[in-house]
């Protein structure tokens, strides 16, 4: 009889092993954090370890390309960040979810939110604000 020691240790092997399979597939920046979360069995990643805003947006924007089934919220914090998390599937089928997140007042009036606020978002309207905040 298993034990739930040897179930968790277990789907933490198979996260570790997913999470392995996913860098040889998608070689991407380093991330700031890497959290292995057995579960809920996911593994969720903290993008976004540039200074450069526009960079910051960017990576997280290059982690989400390598997602299936994504679905995406900012929210404007309390301590006025713009905080953007994104969850989808690795092509292994594994949960992902990656967060990041600027400073509001970055985003120039372009993301209407009060603090505490926030909705959904697609990763069409991230490239957008990401290219407006360029020009």
């Amino acid at each position: 009889m298993s034990t739930p020691t040897h179930a968790v240790g277990t789907r933490l092997s198979a996260l570790t092993e997913a999470w392995r399979a996913f860098l040889r597939e998608c070689p991407l920046d380093e991330p700031a954090l890497v959290s292995l979360e057995p579960t809920c069995n996911r593994i969720s990643i903290q993008a976004g370890h540039h200074q450069d805003v526009l960079d910051r947006l960017g990576e997280l924007l290059l982690w989400a390309y390598t997602l299936t089934r994504v679905s995406a919220q900012w929210w404007h914090t309390s301590d006025g960040s713009l905080h953007i998390s994104i969850e989808g599937r690795a092509r292994t089928g594994v949960a992902l979810k990656v967060y990041g997140g600027i400073p509001f007042d970055h985003c120039a009036g372009l993301v209407q939110l009060a603090p505490d606020a926030s909705e959904s978002v697609s990763l069409d309207e991230i490239y957008t604000l990401l290219g407006l905040l360029r020009e």
